[in-house]
């Protein structure tokens, strides 16, 4: 019964240790990015007057990015 108590107290205490550590990594990964992702407009334009004429409709489920560095 003690060692279960204790093995109990150790991954709780573990547990609170580590998960504001997790919380606290806001934006690290983006600190040095200087960069815009937009929609890469000539693609759509490029696809949709190619499927016009063929009488395809082309729905964007998800649009063509393009990431311009600043």
């Amino acid at each position: 019964m003690v060692t279960a108590r204790k093995c109990l107290f150790l991954a709780t205490a573990s547990l609170s240790l580590l998960l504001p550590a997790c919380a606290s990594t806001d934006s690290a990964g983006l600190a040095g990015s200087k960069a815009t992702i937009d929609t890469d407009i000539a693609y759509v334009l490029a696809v949709e007057q190619k499927a016009k004429p063929a009488g395809v409709r082309v729905v964007w489920v998800h649009p063509p990015k393009q990431r311009t560095d600043d």
